[in-house]
């Protein structure tokens, strides 16, 4: 059996090797085809038990090598998925030949505890470049045609951008507010990364929504409901609350790292506000500085003036602030040399194209220049590549945020890198399956950063 045909531990690992692959076809004319496979289990029959699940896992397994080329790799994925990356395919008949003989492969039932079961494939089918450039968005998309096969009752779907984010326009007050009083909303972290030492200089957090019938709900669809009913104010004293808790954790087990926690128009609206953070803070025993909020331009400038006095009042306790999705908004100078700021993010929509897009190297070096010039950290979001991380490198940049060191994940997850050993990069921790990647592809929905807020 070649080596790159293998049951291989870690879901991260797999993900290496399909950017592996993508770097391999950036210099060819091939593309790179990712396959995501689950099976319509009986629900009452003879794949239920351990040792049945375990049987009926490595037959699946070895029916689906057998439908692949031996430069092929297919792996088992968490929740009983199974995966194949293709990295060296013309096109998209080339993947969907491939996906008929797997189809193929599973028209026979499976005899399995002397009974014989016919458990037909699902398929989820995403391609490079057409699809994504990235790794894990790759990946992610494949588990979005995945899952739109199971919904349409289909073998198999390729990938459609209409895929990634399925609306939810029936999103209700009652709900959202049930969802806070009942602790389904729920908290991830993403590191920010110096980008001289790569150390881990705070963690921006934010919030999803586990409902109970809908599954995960992303910030761009329930923020709005959000700041329309007027439940943004209680929702972002419950995500402060539950963050400077998680701080506090950390504290006592030696971890001193910011918390950054992203603030709506609505809130800096609120008079209330600043007397709610210093009682928080208090309560909890945290330094303000130890937390950071992160305001958009178009917070700012509805009502530049108040929302001023609003943040000078916050600065005032000791509390840190940034300027989130710079680049996107209309604030004018006059009022950025004013603000109570220590930091702006530049826009991901710039960091992510700027290895090919010439102007937005040149906008995002100009912001770079600017913030120093203003006295401010510069943070740049949405750093997915080797290559835009050492071109921040050069350009001064002082942060990087981005799936190039990691997704937002969950605050155990999160303990893994603060306490990762000393000169391991988190390339290497990811690599060696120190951070369950998996798991947090699970909680972070089927969408990059989606309004991370």
């Amino acid at each position: 059996m070649s080596e790159n045909i293998a049951d291989l531990s870690g879901n991260t690992l797999f993900e290496f090797r399909v950017r592996q692959a993508i770097l391999a076809a950036q210099h060819s004319t091939n593309q790179v085809g990712l396959i995501m496979i689950d099976f319509d289990h009986p629900e009452n029959g003879p794949t239920n038990g351990q040792g049945a699940a375990l049987e009926f896992s490595e037959k699946m397994f070895l029916r689906l090598r057998g439908a692949l080329r031996e430069s092929d790799t297919v792996i088992h994925m968490d929740g009983g998925r199974m995966a194949a990356l293709l990295p060296s395919i013309g096109n998209a008949d080339d993947v969907l030949l491939v996906v008929n003989k797997i189809l193929s492969k599973f028209d026979k039932p499976l005899t399995l505890q002397d009974s014989k079961v016919q458990v037909p494939p699902r398929i989820g089918i995403a391609l490079f470049p057409e699809h994504s450039t990235n790794a894990a968005t790759l990946m992610e998309r494949a588990d979005s045609a995945l899952i739109a096969a199971k919904r349409a009752n289909k073998n198999y779907v390729l990938y459609s951008e209409n895929q990634s984010r399925p609306k939810r326009n029936h999103l209700k007050m009652s709900e959202l507010r049930q969802a806070i009083v009942a602790d389904e909303i729920f908290l991830l972290y993403q590191p920010k990364i110096d980008l001289r030492t790569e150390r881990i200089t705070g963690l921006e957090v934010l919030a999803r929504w586990q409902h109970p019938k809908l599954g995960i709900i992303s910030p761009d669809e329930f923020i709005p409901v959000a700041e329309r009913t007027g439940l943004i104010i209680p929702l972002t004293l419950w995500v402060l609350h539950e963050a400077l808790l998680q701080h506090r954790s950390w504290k006592k087990i030696g971890i001193d790292v910011s918390v950054a926690v992203n603030l709506s128009m609505w809130n800096l609206d609120s008079q209330e506000l600043p007397n709610q953070i210093h009682g928080l803070l208090e309560k909890l025993g945290i330094p303000a500085d130890n937390l950071e909020l992160e305001i958009t331009e178009s917070a700012i400038m509805g009502d530049p003036q108040a929302a001023m006095r609003t943040l000078r009042r916050i600065r005032d306790l000791g509390v840190k602030f940034s300027i989130d999705d710079f680049g996107t908004g209309y604030s004018s100078l006059a009022y950025l040399k004013k603000l109570p700021v220590t930091g702006m993010k530049i826009d991901k929509s710039f960091v992510q194209n700027m290895e090919q897009d010439r102007d937005n190297a040149i906008i995002v070096r100009s912001i770079v220049d600017l913030g120093h010039n203003l006295g401010l950290k510069v943070i740049a979001e949405g750093v997915e590549t080797y290559e835009a991380k050492e071109m921040l490198t050069d350009f001064g940049c002082d942060v990087g945020q981005g799936y190039y060191f990691s997704r937002p994940i969950p605050a155990t997850q999160a303990t893994t890198l603060l306490t990762k050993p000393e000169g391991m990069s988190l390339q290497n921790l990811l690599s060696s399956g120190g951070v369950s990647q998996a798991a947090v592809r699970s909680l972070n929905g089927r969408n990059g950063k989606v309004a991370e807020r």
